[in-house]
């Protein structure tokens, strides 16, 4: 979930549409999930372009405007200007397991790049088992 979800923030860059940057994260998704071996590779290459196979885990939208309301209005047919602040959520879900993980950081779109205005929370296992520690 943090390579994607590292990925995903890189790749939100102003002009991109959503359903693009969405395309983008479930491409890196199937990457992952086939190197975790809950994906075939035949899954990925029969794969619907409109119903990828990471669908079967990660079965939500990568992130939504955020704003004045957790769930902000925001047309997402339009193309990411500068400004525009985004939820960035990818998980995966086994419910055979009953277990499930999902990351979430809040950025902003810019002309120089996103910014992560999460990026002093904690989010690696070793800096969060450190402050479980203390």
């Amino acid at each position: 979930m943090l390579r994607v979800l590292r990925a995903s923030i890189d790749g939100a860059t102003v002009g991109k549409l959503h359903r693009d940057w969405t395309k983008e994260s479930q491409a890196h998704m199937n990457e992952e999930l086939l190197k975790l071996g809950l994906l075939k590779p035949s899954q990925v290459k029969k794969q619907d372009p409109d119903n990828p196979a990471c669908r079967k885990y990660f079965m939500h939208g990568l992130g939504h405007p955020l704003g004045l309301d957790v769930h902000d209005v925001g047309d997402t047919n339009d193309p990411f200007a500068p400004g525009t602040v985004l939820t960035v959520e990818p998980g995966i879900y086994l419910p055979d397991e009953g277990f499930g993980i999902r990351l979430e950081d809040d950025i902003v779109v810019t002309k120089d790049g996103p910014i992560n205005l999460m990026a002093k929370i904690p989010i690696e296992a070793d800096e969060i088992e450190s402050i479980m520690n203390r």
